[in-house]
């Protein structure tokens, strides 16, 4: 069987001869179907490139919410930081406070303070389940505190005069210089316990009375130079020593705040600081764990 032919005439214009191209019906057959597998690529190509841009897009804005997401988190993360911190003063100065109340400390329901997580930890993002433990915890903890801070308002409510005694104001602006235990003299060198703690400032700087009482004794001692004692009641005696003067007498009641002497340099003393005792029933105690607010400002 004769196969089929086609046929093009190519005229190019009317002076110039006719072109005639014979082409077999095969060529023209696999010359549509190589354009059609041409075409059918491009549209799978162009189909391909609009769904990887599509892709793009979406992990684009994917990328974004996930970024928000962690800054959102972050944030969140820093507000339960900050409040574990206020509840951990809170537990701190409930502690305090039974303390210097002579409520049983064994019964306070407060969690430990946990370490500060170090720079790596910080890094990662914790989950929303470890988020959640850390809620419930905090939840636990500040109505446990709130339940203590409350045992201690009732008993505090029943005892304004005791409260009234409790030298909770340092005596003096300065610095602290020596601390309260055993420590080496600065005056010998031996091994002795401080009974007080020392502060520092400039002579003259005024000495005031951390809580009302009454002045039992204002004269020059062996080693404390020119000092004051005060008896505040409940068996709480405040002694300073090493003062340049006195502002007030023997027998004299003072309130907190009241101006009792000016800082000084007497008695065995290496400069000019105030020596600042708590004793409670003739016992020694450190003062600041007393010291719930700054020295006053008045002169």
């Amino acid at each position: 069987m004769k196969s089929r032919t086609y046929t093009i005439l190519i005229v190019p214009d009317r002076h110039a001869p006719t072109r005639r191209i014979v082409l077999p019906s095969w060529v023209i057959h696999g010359a549509s179907i190589v354009c059609g597998f041409l075409m059918m690529i491009a549209c799978m190509m162009f189909l391909d490139y609009w769904f990887v841009m599509g892709q793009i897009g979406e992990n684009r804005e994917l990328k974004q919410e996930n970024r928000d997401l962690r800054q959102q988190v972050q944030a969140f993360q820093n507000h339960v930081d900050a409040i574990e911190e206020t509840l951990d003063r809170m537990k701190n100065f409930s502690t305090r406070l039974k303390i210097i109340m002579h409520i049983d400390t064994q019964s306070i329901p407060m969690t430990a303070p946990q370490a500060a997580p170090n720079d790596d930890a910080r890094l990662e993002i914790p989950s929303p389940e470890q988020l959640q433990q850390r809620l419930a915890l905090m939840l636990s903890t500040s109505q446990k505190a709130e339940a203590t801070l409350q045992d201690v308002y009732e008993v505090l409510s029943d005892k304004q005069s005791f409260l009234a005694a409790l030298p909770t104001r340092q005596p003096a602006e300065g610095y602290f210089t020596s601390g309260f235990g055993v420590r080496s003299s600065p005056l010998g060198g031996r091994i002795k316990m401080h009974e007080g703690v020392d502060i520092a400032n400039r002579p003259g700087t005024p000495v005031h009375a951390p809580a009302d009482g009454e002045v039992i004794y204002a004269s020059a001692k062996p080693g404390y130079g020119l000092t004051i004692i005060i008896n505040h009641g409940y068996g709480i005696e405040t002694w300073y020593g090493h003062l340049r003067g006195f502002a007030v007498k023997l027998g004299e009641q003072v309130k907190r705040g009241t101006k009792i002497a000016t800082l000084g340099n007497s008695g065995r003393s290496t400069g000019p600081h105030v020596h600042y005792e708590v004793r409670v029933h003739g016992y020694p105690v450190d003062p600041r764990s007393y010291i719930f607010e700054d020295a006053l400002h008045e002169n």
